[in-house]
């Protein structure tokens, strides 16, 4: 049986990191592009590329999966499905990528076989991933690369999934199933002694014999799919699975062992105010998760899914990234018939008059904030992280096709306005931004947080 406990992966005191002289490490946002970008010769493009290329190791989020549509052997899932072609591992490692997860909420949109196509693609390329595979012993095991200064190690998993996407390992005669590894988490809607009441009053009134009437002192309550429970304030709150969590900690104690330095990155759309791409707060279970990947060895822990960017902690000397945000946001989505023929009727029973064609990929447009990126360099000395430079991205938030979701360095005027968000929300997590011109810097040597 595999431990429930992840206190159990905690005893033991953290491997400190190594590195072999200097050695940056660049972190980037979601990849959520379809086409090759790498020979894009816009001079601004081409200067962001030239920071991906700077460092020793670049990491980042392969968000969605690739395939050559006419050769592929697979299905499709779901309302919309993201799409790119087969060549982005090599476009990838073109533009100076070395490392990716592929966990992720669009990872099943062409179910196991469009993960295990884009897995082998990016073995192919030479692309170091971690996240998925053909079991969750394979998903759950850090991907590593060796470069001349370290060993590096990269621990990858989604909390927000698609239905089935997770891996197994064989149990009795069941055989292993494809996908990735997911940390399944409960939202738990706290409320007041109040709202209790009320809640406990309609569970009373809804009651049957399959849902009997909770206890009269009840201070959780479940109401339909939805659990309550009591607290001095109301909000959101989220448990993890134990399972998941232990298993996450040991899957990070056992690539440190492995390796110099390690990396840890999630996917996760939640937020404090429910599942919200634009809550620049982080949920409480990811800084419960993140501090305790830190404790059983993580250097760098990346976190994504949200497409605007979140606040930057510094625990116990290791950097959290507590929202990368985006580095493309170009995705091209596939519709099956399903999705595409769908039209009901309007007050006079008839279909609706068609819309004029949208220009922004979502109606209504995006979020402003999902063009704001940025490219993220920890430099270590002695397998310690003692400086961070932060570049802030103007991810081309424009109706003009060849300009939208990609990325250029921010104008000077943008730039300080992404780094004074940064500098407020850093700033509630213990964490001072400098801001350089049009650069953010943070000295890990003024902070000792634990």
């Amino acid at each position: 049986m595999p431990s429930k406990d992840p206190d159990e992966m905690l005893r033991a005191p953290r491997k400190a990191g190594v590195t072999h002289g200097d050695f940056d490490l660049i972190s980037i946002g979601d990849l959520l592009y379809s086409h090759p970008m790498a020979d894009n010769a816009n001079p601004e493009f081409q200067k962001v590329l030239a920071i991906v290329r700077s460092g020793d190791v670049t990491i980042g989020n392969q968000e969605g999966v690739f395939m050559d549509l006419k050769t592929f052997k697979g299905e499709a899932y779901g309302p919309g499905q993201l799409w790119g072609e087969a060549t982005l591992a090599k476009d990838m490692r073109a533009m100076g990528v070395d490392m990716v997860s592929v966990a992720n909420n669009h990872s099943f949109d062409w179910g196991p076989e469009g993960l295990l196509e884009t897995r082998r693609l990016l073995d192919a390329a030479g692309m170091v991933h971690s996240g998925g595979g053909a079991s969750l012993e394979q998903a759950r095991r850090a991907g590593i690369l060796t470069t001349p200064k370290a060993r590096v190690a990269l621990v990858s998993v989604a909390s927000s999934f698609k239905p089935n996407a997770t891996a197994n390992d064989p149990m009795g005669e069941v055989p292993a199933r494809p996908g990735i590894s997911t940390l399944r988490t409960r939202k738990i809607i706290l409320i007041t002694p109040a709202q209790m009441a009320m809640v406990r009053k309609l569970a009373t009134e809804l009651a049957s014999t399959l849902a009997p009437a909770p206890p009269a002192d009840s201070t959780e309550v479940t109401l339909g799919d939805q659990i309550y429970r009591l607290s001095d304030k109301s909000g959101l709150h989220y448990d993890m699975d134990l399972y998941d969590h232990a298993a996450l900690l040991k899957a990070v104690r056992d690539g440190k062992d492995a390796a110099d330095l390690l990396v840890f990155t999630i996917h996760a759309h939640e937020s404090p105010t429910g599942f919200d791409d634009d809550t620049p707060a982080p949920p409480d279970f990811l800084i419960k998760l993140f501090h305790d990947v830190v404790d059983a060895g993580a250097d760098v822990v990346m976190g994504g899914g949200p497409h605007s960017l979140r606040g930057i902690e510094i625990y116990k000397g290791q950097p959290i990234f507590y929202g990368m945000g985006v580095f493309f946001i170009k995705g091209e989505i596939k519709a099956l018939q399903e999705t595409a023929f769908q039209v009901f009727p309007d007050a006079t029973g008839k279909a609706p008059p068609p819309e004029p064609p949208e220009q922004s990929v979502r109606r209504g447009g995006n979020p402003a904030s999902w063009y704001d990126g940025m490219v993220a360099s920890t430099e270590f000395r002695d397998g310690k992280p003692v400086l961070i430079r932060l570049y802030p991205l103007d991810v081309g938030n424009t109706y003009d096709r060849t300009r939208r979701g990609n990325p250029h360095l921010a104008d000077p005027e943008n730039a300080r306005r992404i780094l004074a968000m940064l500098q407020r929300e850093s700033a509630l997590l213990g964490t001072k931004i400098e801001i350089e011109g049009t650069t953010g810097v943070i000295r890990l040597g003024m902070i000792h947080k634990e």
